[in-house]
């Protein structure tokens, strides 16, 4: 049986664990779903001299500024760091180990399969980030679509 959800987020990573504090803020009935283990797996998964592109004061998650003691242009371990602790700050508990299969409309709400769950919600959000790789799903006939106006 699915269980019900107000907000389901897709991804916990920065986009994801935004939109959760907003709704933790806000008193709302969320969960977020995470494919692997961890907060931020995106930017574990990048070269270890990696900074924030942008200064920090431009670049934190809502609620909750850069520490004073970060440099300017945030390092790839601090992030992290910055991560988890926003992620229990705001007492965020992403399902971890759970890969959304399908996300479908059931007339006014969302059915989101998962690995090992099923949830209905009356919203979802889709944090999965750019630098996931893309799926596509099985169209019949996409092979000989050519673009737009194709017949």
């Amino acid at each position: 049986m699915a269980e019900s959800r107000e907000v389901v987020i897709i991804g916990a990573g920065p986009a994801g664990l935004a939109v959760g504090a907003c709704l933790r803020k806000q008193e709302l009935d969320f969960i977020i779903l995470e494919k692997n283990h961890q907060v931020g797996s995106s930017w574990r998964r990048h070269y270890e001299r990696l900074h924030l592109h942008t200064i920090k004061q431009l670049s934190a998650l809502p609620y909750v500024p850069f520490s004073a003691a970060y440099p300017r242009y945030v390092p790839r371990n601090l992030m992290i760091k910055y991560l988890e602790s926003y992620a229990a700050t705001f007492n965020l508990k992403p399902r971890f180990g759970e890969t959304v299969r399908s996300v479908r409309r059931s007339g006014s709400e969302w059915s989101v399969q998962a690995t090992s769950s099923s949830t209905i919600g009356r919203h979802v959000v889709i944090a999965s980030g750019l630098n996931a790789d893309p799926i596509l799903p099985s169209i019949p006939g996409i092979e000989k679509f050519r673009g737009q106006g194709d017949p």
